[in-house]
């Protein structure tokens, strides 16, 4: 009898099986992925998103370029001098250095190519984000026993909107405090399964170097633990229950962590210290009140953020974060914006994030109840950021920021573990293998879509052209003094980031007091005057100028008449392409209130499409942030749009409790051509 051979089936459930029993396939799926982030980024050797994200980035690069041996390792914004002439630091020193270290580190090889120190910074923030992801990869194939249900809810829980936004966000409290609490999970994850206590304490403290919100993880594992050990002695042997929890690894894990937390504090303290030239207290110091108002202890934030901090409001807030972190972006509705920080304090949050953050929530502690395995570490993961958060409130709530929602990842990530375990129980593994490429299909899609995220402000090519004016400007002004007047679209546009863009230098704000002991030597300023030789004249937004030449310019264009526009309480000049106001023998009083300016253009369709509506673009600005002091005499300049103005109406303004205003003085400019 003859035995024909049996043919394979190619049946897509044949194919399935296949790829179900190929090792290699899960994990290499995963980098695919997570290359997209790499792949899809815009202009990422430049601040390109606006707001927050560029503020946090540009502050972060600050300190890892000041991070130094001749500052003792001290991590601070900005060095600028007092009234004395003294050096003057602004710590920013209470997060752990290890962080700061590795960005000085990636930036260290480009010597003074901004650009390039951006791109560099960026790409280690996101091969961290994209390590956060291997390693919950890695801790959930241990959970489930199964690469593919660890696949697919990596791949959902990093698609949300937080996660890709922040991805490549310059900071220790983002995507490198992620990849910190990540890896203290899957120590967490296992020392459950194979005791292997000293690995646990070493990733611990290796995380714990590079933030804090490893403790907000730590916390309940270790209290979970306890009481789980609590509850399997014997309640008649006190005494044996009571050693036994002192021999606790848990309770040796918490000590550990929190004397090496404190000697990273220390270490800071000690730092800022004697960089204040021990001058203040202990108590005092920059970073210890910033702490203390960040942790509710001062009444500051209480009284000036009441609103904010009402439990309903902050937990409104909260659940609405976690609404967001647990749907991937790709669905995420087509109106939905970046997450601005507006977004934090709006009183209108959308309702269905709101329910969808309480659903996911309850979803996740309630399956967390039908499991045995892995229940402790689970739990952990799902409610460290709550751990963060509620005691944290005072600086959740008021810190401006959206980021830190990403330490809810812990929510989806357990929610879709469990689910995915279930669905297997009930539908089999192929299911599963099915799920993880529409998995896969779905964080590429979302990261594309975060790839051609619009930016009305269009951010990227103001800081195309600030880095390029910055960098010829730290060429010619190598750790020399400098002083910066940032006019109003400094401040909205590149203010944040001087502090980066100047790093190595001292700087001098226009606040400072004057006289100063030690004169500057050059100033940096919009303002472009056809008298005036500037040294950068290919500059297109920033301009240096010798300090004695600007100011003697400024002198003598106070002194000339002719361009006077305006005689009131301040009197208004025409200087290039800005309005000066001058005002002589000028005290406090005379700059306490704002200033309002209204330009109407010649040409309506020049109009920003915000500003359409209102036939004017309407800029109100602080003394402050548009002074230049001259002994007695105060002057603030403002910049001028680029297109023609046919009129403007400006003054200084009360402001009410009521919301009214009231003029203190006001004033119209009607430009003719010769006059422009």
């Amino acid at each position: 009898m003859t035995h024909l051979p049996m043919k394979t089936p190619n049946t897509f459930a044949h194919r399935l099986a296949s790829l179900q029993s190929s090792a290699w396939l899960p994990p290499a799926l995963l980098l695919l992925a997570l290359s997209s982030v790499f792949m899809f980024g815009s202009d990422r050797g430049h601040f390109y998103r606006g707001y927050v994200h560029n503020q946090v980035s540009g502050k972060n690069l600050a300190i890892a370029e000041n991070l130094a041996l001749e500052h003792h390792f001290l991590m601070f914004t900005q060095e600028t001098l007092d009234a004395d002439g003294k050096s003057v630091y602004r710590p920013y020193n209470r997060f752990p250095i290890g962080s700061y270290a590795l960005i000085k580190l990636a930036i260290l090889p480009f010597g003074t190519d901004l650009s390039a120190k951006i791109y560099a910074a960026r790409m280690l923030t996101l091969l961290f984000f994209a390590a956060a992801a291997v390693l919950v990869y890695l801790s959930l194939r241990r959970i489930a026993f199964s690469p593919w249900i660890a696949l697919t809810a990596t791949l959902l829980a990093f698609s949300s909107i937080y996660c890709l936004y922040y991805s490549d966000m310059i900071s220790n409290e983002t995507t490198i405090d992620l990849f910190a609490v990540m890896l203290a999970f899957h120590g967490i994850v296992i020392f459950e399964q194979d005791r292997r206590f000293r690995q646990l304490l070493l990733k611990a403290c290796a995380a714990l170097l590079l933030g804090w919100h490893v403790y907000a993880l730590l916390l309940p594992f270790i209290v979970f633990g306890l009481m789980c050990e609590l509850i399997k002695t014997r309640p008649s042997a006190s005494l044996h229950s009571a050693l036994s929890l002192i021999r606790s690894r848990y309770l040796t894990l918490g000590v550990v962590t929190l004397l090496f937390g404190i000697s990273l504090l220390t270490f800071n303290f000690t730092n800022e210290y004697f960089a204040l030239n021990r001058e203040t207290s202990l108590t005092e110091l920059p970073s210890v009140r910033s702490m203390i108002k960040r942790t509710g202890i001062d009444p500051y934030y209480r009284k000036t953020y009441h609103g904010r901090l009402s439990w309903p409001a902050f937990l409104e807030r909260q659940f609405y974060r976690i609404g967001m972190m647990s749907l991937p972006y790709a669905f995420s509705p087509p109106n939905l914006e970046a997450p601005q920080p507006q977004a934090n304090f709006s009183e209108d949050l959308p309702r269905s994030f709101i329910i969808l953050g309480i659903a996911a929530s309850s979803a996740s502690l309630i399956a967390l109840l039908f499991i045995r395995r892995h229940r402790i570490p689970l739990a952990a993961l799902t409610l460290s950021g709550f751990c963060w958060a509620l005691p944290m409130r005072h600086s959740v709530a008021v810190h401006g920021t959206n980021f830190e929602a990403v330490f809810y990842i812990g929510v989806p990530l357990t929610l879709f573990t469990l689910g995915l375990i279930c669905l297997r129980r009930l539908s089999g593994d192929r299911l599963i293998v099915a799920l993880s490429g529409v998995g896969l299909l779905i964080f590429v899609a979302s990261a594309l879509r975060m790839a051609h995220l619009n930016n009305p402000d269009n951010w990227a090519e103001l800081h195309h052209v600030a880095i390029d004016d910055f960098e010829s400007i730290r060429n010619m002004t190598n750790a020399q003094v400098i002083q910066f007047n940032s006019m109003p679209e400094f401040h909205q546009g590149i203010r944040s980031l001087v502090n980066y863009y100047l790093a190595g230098n001292t700087t001098v704000y226009h606040t400072a007091p004057a006289p100063l002991a030690r004169t500057p030597d050059f100033v940096i300023t919009p303002i472009r005057a056809d008298e005036l030789t500037s040294l950068t004249p290919q500059n297109r937004k920033a301009f240096l100028y010798e300090w004695n030449t600007y100011h003697r310019y400024i002198d003598e264009t106070v002194e000339q008449t002719a361009d006077l526009l305006i005689r009131s309480h301040f009197d208004v000049y025409l200087v290039g392409n800005g309005l000066m106001y001058v005002k002589d023998h000028c005290n406090e009083d005379d700059t306490r209130e704002w200033f309002f300016l209204d330009m109407y253009p010649t040409d309506e369709s020049d109009l920003p499409t915000d500003r359409a509506r209102r036939g004017f673009v309407n800029l109100g600005f602080e003394f402050r942030d548009n002074a230049v002091r001259r002994g007695e005499r105060c002057i603030a300049i403002a910049l001028l749009p680029d297109y023609d103005i046919a009129r403007i109406y400006t003054g200084q303004y009360i402001q009410r409790a009521d919301g009214s205003t009231e003029h203190l003085w006001e004033g119209e400019i009607h430009f003719t051509e010769a006059a422009r």
